[in-house]
Protein backbone atom coordinates (compact mmCIF):
# COMPACT_ATOMS: atom_id res chain seq x y z
CA UNK A 1 0.00 0.00 0.00
CA UNK A 2 2.68 2.34 0.67
CA UNK A 3 4.68 1.43 -2.47
CA UNK A 4 1.60 2.42 -4.35
CA UNK A 5 0.95 5.64 -2.57
CA UNK A 6 4.45 6.26 -3.61
CA UNK A 7 4.08 5.99 -7.51
CA UNK A 8 1.41 7.80 -7.09
CA UNK A 9 3.14 11.02 -5.70
CA UNK A 10 5.82 10.45 -7.98
CA UNK A 11 3.29 10.31 -10.65
CA UNK A 12 1.93 13.38 -9.70
CA UNK A 13 5.19 15.38 -9.30
CA UNK A 14 6.04 14.00 -13.01
CA UNK A 15 3.22 15.34 -14.30
CA UNK A 16 3.29 18.80 -12.42
CA UNK A 17 6.95 18.42 -14.19
CA UNK A 18 5.12 17.84 -17.60
CA UNK A 19 3.11 21.13 -17.18
CA UNK A 20 5.60 22.89 -16.17
CA UNK A 21 7.58 21.81 -19.03
CA UNK A 22 4.57 22.60 -21.11
CA UNK A 23 3.93 25.69 -20.12
CA UNK A 24 7.65 26.99 -20.63
CA UNK A 25 7.57 25.57 -24.43
CA UNK A 26 10.10 22.96 -23.62
CA UNK A 27 8.53 20.42 -25.87
CA UNK A 28 11.39 17.77 -26.10
CA UNK A 29 11.99 17.46 -22.66
CA UNK A 30 8.29 17.16 -22.18
CA UNK A 31 8.47 14.29 -24.52
CA UNK A 32 11.34 12.61 -22.62
CA UNK A 33 9.32 13.26 -19.54
CA UNK A 34 6.41 11.40 -20.72
CA UNK A 35 7.82 8.26 -21.23
CA UNK A 36 8.17 7.44 -18.08
CA UNK A 37 4.45 8.17 -17.24
CA UNK A 38 3.33 5.52 -20.24
CA UNK A 39 -0.23 4.75 -18.43
CA UNK A 40 -0.77 8.33 -16.61
CA UNK A 41 -0.24 10.09 -20.05
CA UNK A 42 -0.30 7.68 -23.04
CA UNK A 43 -0.82 10.34 -25.67
CA UNK A 44 1.36 13.38 -25.21
CA UNK A 45 -0.67 15.62 -27.75
CA UNK A 46 -4.04 13.85 -26.20
CA UNK A 47 -2.92 15.50 -23.25
CA UNK A 48 -2.42 19.16 -24.13
CA UNK A 49 -5.71 18.78 -26.00
CA UNK A 50 -7.37 17.85 -22.90
CA UNK A 51 -5.32 20.77 -20.98
CA UNK A 52 -6.70 22.98 -23.51
CA UNK A 53 -10.25 21.81 -23.20
CA UNK A 54 -10.20 22.39 -19.20
CA UNK A 55 -8.60 25.71 -19.68
CA UNK A 56 -11.11 26.72 -22.47
CA UNK A 57 -13.98 25.91 -20.15
CA UNK A 58 -12.44 27.90 -17.65
CA UNK A 59 -12.16 30.85 -19.81
CA UNK A 60 -8.67 31.57 -19.78
CA UNK A 61 -8.39 31.63 -23.61
CA UNK A 62 -4.66 32.46 -24.05
CA UNK A 63 -3.56 29.47 -21.88
CA UNK A 64 -6.08 26.90 -24.16
CA UNK A 65 -4.84 28.33 -27.23
CA UNK A 66 -1.37 27.86 -26.21
CA UNK A 67 -1.88 24.54 -25.29
CA UNK A 68 -4.02 23.52 -28.47
CA UNK A 69 -0.80 24.68 -30.20
CA UNK A 70 1.35 22.27 -28.69
CA UNK A 71 -0.92 19.64 -29.42
CA UNK A 72 -0.91 20.51 -33.16
CA UNK A 73 2.65 20.85 -33.20
CA UNK A 74 3.24 17.57 -31.53
CA UNK A 75 0.54 15.73 -33.84
CA UNK A 76 -0.62 17.64 -36.68
CA UNK A 77 -3.27 15.64 -37.32
CA UNK A 78 -4.52 15.09 -33.90
CA UNK A 79 -8.71 14.87 -34.25
CA UNK A 80 -10.41 17.95 -33.08
CA UNK A 81 -7.58 20.08 -32.07
CA UNK A 82 -8.33 22.40 -34.89
CA UNK A 83 -12.00 22.77 -34.10
CA UNK A 84 -11.26 23.51 -30.64
CA UNK A 85 -8.28 25.84 -31.30
CA UNK A 86 -10.88 27.39 -33.82
CA UNK A 87 -13.47 27.95 -30.76
CA UNK A 88 -10.62 29.14 -28.62
CA UNK A 89 -10.22 32.04 -30.90
CA UNK A 90 -13.76 32.93 -31.44
CA UNK A 91 -14.36 33.26 -27.73
CA UNK A 92 -11.39 35.27 -27.02
CA UNK A 93 -12.29 37.32 -29.73
CA UNK A 94 -16.03 38.11 -28.25
CA UNK A 95 -14.62 38.78 -24.84
CA UNK A 96 -12.08 41.16 -26.27
CA UNK A 97 -14.65 42.56 -28.63
CA UNK A 98 -17.22 43.02 -25.24
CA UNK A 99 -14.14 44.57 -23.09
CA UNK A 100 -13.55 47.05 -25.83
CA UNK A 101 -16.80 48.02 -25.97
CA UNK A 102 -17.36 48.57 -22.09
CA UNK A 103 -14.22 50.76 -22.50
CA UNK A 104 -15.58 52.89 -24.82
CA UNK A 105 -19.24 53.23 -23.49
CA UNK A 106 -17.56 54.45 -20.38
CA UNK A 107 -15.25 56.53 -22.23
CA UNK A 108 -18.38 58.37 -23.80
CA UNK A 109 -19.92 58.94 -20.49
CA UNK A 110 -16.79 61.11 -19.71
CA UNK A 111 -16.16 62.58 -23.54
CA UNK A 112 -19.81 62.44 -25.12
CA UNK A 113 -18.91 64.96 -27.95
CA UNK A 114 -15.48 62.96 -28.88
CA UNK A 115 -16.67 61.85 -32.31
CA UNK A 116 -14.11 59.22 -32.60
CA UNK A 117 -14.89 57.34 -29.93
CA UNK A 118 -18.09 56.47 -31.20
CA UNK A 119 -16.17 55.54 -34.62
CA UNK A 120 -14.11 53.26 -32.63
CA UNK A 121 -16.63 51.73 -31.04
CA UNK A 122 -18.41 51.08 -34.36
CA UNK A 123 -15.31 49.76 -35.80
CA UNK A 124 -15.79 46.81 -33.01
CA UNK A 125 -19.62 46.46 -33.22
CA UNK A 126 -20.25 48.20 -36.45
CA UNK A 127 -24.76 47.81 -35.57
CA UNK A 128 -24.82 49.07 -32.14
CA UNK A 129 -27.79 50.88 -31.61
CA UNK A 130 -26.61 52.89 -28.56
CA UNK A 131 -23.26 54.14 -30.05
CA UNK A 132 -25.18 54.80 -33.47
CA UNK A 133 -27.80 57.03 -32.14
CA UNK A 134 -25.94 58.45 -29.72
CA UNK A 135 -23.35 59.26 -32.31
CA UNK A 136 -26.41 60.99 -34.79
CA UNK A 137 -27.38 63.09 -32.02
CA UNK A 138 -24.24 64.35 -31.47
CA UNK A 139 -23.85 64.94 -35.13
CA UNK A 140 -26.63 66.88 -35.10
CA UNK A 141 -25.45 69.23 -32.43
CA UNK A 142 -22.20 69.75 -34.38
CA UNK A 143 -24.40 70.96 -37.30
CA UNK A 144 -23.00 67.45 -39.68
CA UNK A 145 -27.12 66.81 -40.34
CA UNK A 146 -26.26 64.48 -43.53
CA UNK A 147 -23.61 62.36 -41.15
CA UNK A 148 -26.41 62.27 -38.52
CA UNK A 149 -28.75 60.81 -40.68
CA UNK A 150 -26.62 57.82 -42.72
CA UNK A 151 -25.83 56.79 -38.37
CA UNK A 152 -30.25 57.01 -37.57
CA UNK A 153 -30.53 55.36 -40.75
CA UNK A 154 -27.91 52.55 -39.80
CA UNK A 155 -29.83 52.37 -36.44
CA UNK A 156 -33.12 51.39 -38.09
CA UNK A 157 -31.51 48.39 -39.46
CA UNK A 158 -30.97 47.35 -36.10
CA UNK A 159 -34.66 48.86 -35.04
CA UNK A 160 -36.40 49.04 -38.40
CA UNK A 161 -39.69 50.11 -35.89
CA UNK A 162 -38.41 52.75 -33.95
CA UNK A 163 -40.47 55.56 -34.21
CA UNK A 164 -38.14 58.00 -32.46
CA UNK A 165 -35.36 57.52 -35.20
CA UNK A 166 -37.98 58.14 -38.07
CA UNK A 167 -39.04 61.59 -36.01
CA UNK A 168 -35.61 62.39 -35.54
CA UNK A 169 -34.77 62.01 -39.11
CA UNK A 170 -37.83 63.33 -40.19
CA UNK A 171 -36.84 66.70 -38.46
CA UNK A 172 -33.57 66.82 -40.12
CA UNK A 173 -35.02 66.36 -43.36
CA UNK A 174 -36.89 69.59 -42.72
CA UNK A 175 -34.62 71.86 -41.38
CA UNK A 176 -32.60 70.55 -44.48
CA UNK A 177 -35.33 71.20 -46.48
CA UNK A 178 -36.46 67.91 -48.40
CA UNK A 179 -40.25 68.32 -47.39
CA UNK A 180 -41.30 64.48 -49.41
CA UNK A 181 -38.52 63.28 -47.15
CA UNK A 182 -39.89 64.43 -44.33
CA UNK A 183 -43.42 63.67 -44.85
CA UNK A 184 -42.15 59.97 -45.53
CA UNK A 185 -40.48 59.66 -42.08
CA UNK A 186 -43.12 61.23 -40.36
CA UNK A 187 -45.57 58.45 -41.56
CA UNK A 188 -43.36 55.73 -40.49
CA UNK A 189 -42.87 57.11 -37.13
CA UNK A 190 -47.06 57.76 -36.69
CA UNK A 191 -46.88 53.76 -37.25
CA UNK A 192 -45.56 53.52 -33.56
CA UNK A 193 -46.10 56.95 -32.47
CA UNK A 194 -49.81 57.46 -33.27
CA UNK A 195 -50.43 59.66 -29.95
CA UNK A 196 -47.10 61.79 -30.36
CA UNK A 197 -47.43 65.74 -31.09
CA UNK A 198 -44.56 66.29 -32.38
CA UNK A 199 -44.68 63.52 -35.35
CA UNK A 200 -47.81 65.29 -36.41
CA UNK A 201 -46.59 69.13 -35.97
CA UNK A 202 -43.28 68.56 -38.12
CA UNK A 203 -45.81 66.36 -40.59
CA UNK A 204 -48.04 69.55 -40.88
CA UNK A 205 -45.08 71.71 -41.51
CA UNK A 206 -44.07 69.77 -44.49
CA UNK A 207 -47.20 69.51 -46.03
CA UNK A 208 -47.73 73.03 -45.68
CA UNK A 209 -44.25 73.72 -47.04
CA UNK A 210 -45.70 71.12 -50.14
CA UNK A 211 -49.04 73.42 -50.60
CA UNK A 212 -50.89 70.49 -49.04
CA UNK A 213 -52.82 72.91 -47.30
CA UNK A 214 -55.89 70.58 -46.30
CA UNK A 215 -54.14 67.69 -45.15
CA UNK A 216 -51.26 70.20 -43.38
CA UNK A 217 -54.28 71.90 -41.46
CA UNK A 218 -55.39 68.63 -40.62
CA UNK A 219 -52.14 67.19 -39.30
CA UNK A 220 -51.33 70.18 -37.16
CA UNK A 221 -54.93 70.60 -35.22
CA UNK A 222 -53.99 66.71 -34.39
CA UNK A 223 -51.12 67.71 -32.91
CA UNK A 224 -52.70 70.79 -31.14
CA UNK A 225 -55.11 68.34 -30.12
CA UNK A 226 -52.92 65.77 -28.27
CA UNK A 227 -51.04 68.73 -27.00
CA UNK A 228 -52.74 71.76 -26.60
CA UNK A 229 -50.39 74.11 -25.23
CA UNK A 230 -47.61 73.56 -27.88
CA UNK A 231 -45.94 76.89 -28.91
CA UNK A 232 -44.74 75.06 -32.12
CA UNK A 233 -48.14 74.13 -33.07
CA UNK A 234 -49.58 77.73 -32.78
CA UNK A 235 -46.67 78.72 -34.71
CA UNK A 236 -46.56 76.20 -37.54
CA UNK A 237 -50.36 76.49 -37.67
CA UNK A 238 -49.96 80.10 -38.04
CA UNK A 239 -47.65 79.89 -40.64
CA UNK A 240 -49.50 77.97 -42.69
CA UNK A 241 -52.55 80.11 -42.55
CA UNK A 242 -50.53 83.27 -43.47
CA UNK A 243 -49.24 80.95 -46.38
CA UNK A 244 -53.59 80.77 -47.86
CA UNK A 245 -53.79 84.06 -47.15
CA UNK A 246 -55.58 83.98 -43.75
CA UNK A 247 -53.18 86.92 -42.19
CA UNK A 248 -55.73 87.83 -39.30
CA UNK A 249 -56.26 84.43 -37.84
CA UNK A 250 -52.51 83.83 -38.21
CA UNK A 251 -51.59 86.72 -35.88
CA UNK A 252 -54.37 85.48 -33.63
CA UNK A 253 -52.34 82.11 -33.14
CA UNK A 254 -48.76 83.83 -32.91
CA UNK A 255 -49.94 85.86 -30.29
CA UNK A 256 -51.51 83.20 -28.75
CA UNK A 257 -48.20 81.40 -28.73
CA UNK A 258 -46.59 84.25 -27.04
CA UNK A 259 -49.15 84.79 -24.75
CA UNK A 260 -48.80 80.87 -23.68
CA UNK A 261 -44.89 81.17 -24.19
CA UNK A 262 -43.55 85.06 -23.91
CA UNK A 263 -39.61 84.35 -24.28
CA UNK A 264 -39.89 82.24 -27.64
CA UNK A 265 -38.36 84.00 -30.62
CA UNK A 266 -40.01 82.08 -33.16
CA UNK A 267 -42.93 83.76 -32.19
CA UNK A 268 -42.13 87.29 -32.40
CA UNK A 269 -40.18 86.35 -36.18
CA UNK A 270 -43.80 85.06 -37.20
CA UNK A 271 -45.91 87.84 -35.95
CA UNK A 272 -43.73 90.70 -37.54
CA UNK A 273 -43.73 88.85 -40.78
CA UNK A 274 -47.57 88.83 -40.49
CA UNK A 275 -47.87 92.19 -39.80
CA UNK A 276 -45.81 93.14 -42.59
CA UNK A 277 -47.92 91.70 -44.67
CA UNK A 278 -50.71 93.88 -43.38
CA UNK A 279 -48.33 97.05 -43.72
CA UNK A 280 -48.02 97.09 -40.52
CA UNK A 281 -44.42 98.40 -40.85
CA UNK A 282 -43.63 99.85 -37.16
CA UNK A 283 -45.67 96.81 -35.36
CA UNK A 284 -43.86 94.24 -37.46
CA UNK A 285 -40.15 96.22 -36.27
CA UNK A 286 -40.87 95.80 -32.89
CA UNK A 287 -41.61 92.60 -33.16
CA UNK A 288 -38.21 91.70 -34.88
CA UNK A 289 -36.74 93.45 -32.61
CA UNK A 290 -37.85 91.47 -30.18
CA UNK A 291 -37.18 88.48 -31.63
CA UNK A 292 -33.79 89.47 -32.03
CA UNK A 293 -33.19 90.17 -28.74
CA UNK A 294 -34.45 86.67 -27.99
CA UNK A 295 -31.57 85.22 -30.36
CA UNK A 296 -33.88 84.78 -33.64
CA UNK A 297 -31.10 84.86 -36.37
Amino acid sequence: MFLIANLEMAAAELKQQLEEYLAQGRLEEAIALSHQLPQTIPNLARFCLERGDLLLEKGEFEEAIAYYEKALKLEPDLPGVYEQLGDAFRKKSLVTKQESLKFYRQSVEFNPYHLNLYHQALEIQPYNYEMLTKLARNLVKFSKLEEAVIFYQLALITAPEEGEIHLEIAKILLSLGFMEGTISECKLALETKENDSEVYLILGKALSQRGKFKEAEEALNRGLEIEPLSCLGYNYLGEMLAKKGEVEEAIALFNKAIELYPDVDLSYKNLGDALAKQGKIEEASDAYRRAIELGFK
